[in-house]
């Protein structure tokens, strides 16, 4: 991959060279950096802002909240007795509903690795993949990192993502989550 890269830059690097554009070449290697770190910075920033929520959050008890009125879906999704694993997944998934998708990593890392307590083997378990599809379809309530983006970048409506996005996600994860139960009984056979 890195051969590739390599090959990208300076194939480029020639074509601006051989075609005139020697000054287009320097407004890049000095413009690029510096957006980059504007684009690095705002979504630190951002990470911190929203950690920082995440953490009152949890201090009002919202998570809580949230985590009771999901257990028995995932009582029910989960064929796991363990109620570490399943407080963690609850904790990543309601992390990741309020955009959180940072401050929820912890909490899938631990989940994953309380699953993989009750995995035969090194074979992923049917609860380690549903958690992963769960995780990869996650469900947004708040899309902050798009959001932001979209503001970074002059968005007339940078908020206006905030349905479509919990739309797309709520049907991924249903039509995820159905395969993913019928996958699994059809391997068992």
């Amino acid at each position: 991959m890195n051969a590739f890269w390599l090959g990208a830059i300076v194939s480029s690097i020639l074509y601006q060279l051989l075609f005139g554009n020697v000054e287009k070449i320097t407004e890049i290697l000095f413009s690029a950096p510096q957006k980059a770190a504007d684009i690095f910075l705002t979504i630190l920033l951002s990470i911190m802002l929203w950690s920082g929520f995440l953490r009152v959050v949890q201090d009002s008890n919202l998570v809580e909240i949230l985590k009771k009125l999901l257990k028995p879906i995932f009582e029910a999704l989960f064929k796991t007795k363990n109620e570490r694993a399943l407080n963690f997944i609850l904790l990543n998934v309601v992390a990741n509903m309020l955009g959180l998708g940072n401050a929820a990593t912890p909490a899938g890392i631990l989940a994953m690795q309380e699953l993989s307590k009750e995995a035969k083997n090194s074979t992923a378990s049917d609860d380690m993949i549903l958690f992963v599809l769960i995780n990869t379809c996650s469900i947004q309530l708040i899309p902050t990192t798009a959001i932001l983006l979209r503001t970074k970048f002059s968005s007339s409506a940078p908020a206006a993502i905030t349905f479509p996005t919990l739309f797309v996600s709520m049907a991924s994860l249903f039509i995820g989550i159905i395969l993913c139960k019928v996958l699994s009984k059809v391997c068992k056979k």
